[in-house]
């Protein structure tokens, strides 16, 4: 149940990036962040549940770098922006990042 926490906390997070940038570039500044804000706090309390039973730092790893992805590939497909070589680059290296940090943790979890 708690990886179900973590993918929650991430899709609460892509849900209020997106749909903050839909309603602002519509216009509706207030809308936007009013979005944003309860998206963020859903992400908050559901990340706060995942991090009962998996470590904080493989849990915030897997957020944050998936996350990016997903914003990153919602911005490519949804909000039809780009995205340079460099921050190709980027989103490369925090999924090489995300791998090293399950990695270790499988490692730890192996020597106990």
């Amino acid at each position: 149940m708690h990886w179900f926490y973590l993918i929650a906390a991430v899709s609460a997070e892509v849900v209020g990036t997106t749909l903050m940038k839909f309603l602002v570039s519509a216009g509706q500044l207030a809308q936007g962040t009013l979005a944003a804000i309860f998206m963020v706090a859903m992400a908050y309390l559901f990340l706060g549940k995942a991090t009962l039973r998996i470590p904080v730092a493989l849990a915030n790893a897997f957020w944050e770098g998936l996350g990016m992805i997903l914003i990153a590939l919602a911005s490519l497909y949804l909000l039809d922006e780009s995205i340079s070589t460099m921050q190709a680059v980027g989103i490369g290296v925090a999924l090489l990042g995300i791998v090293i940090i399950n990695y270790g943790h499988h490692q730890q979890e192996q020597k106990r």
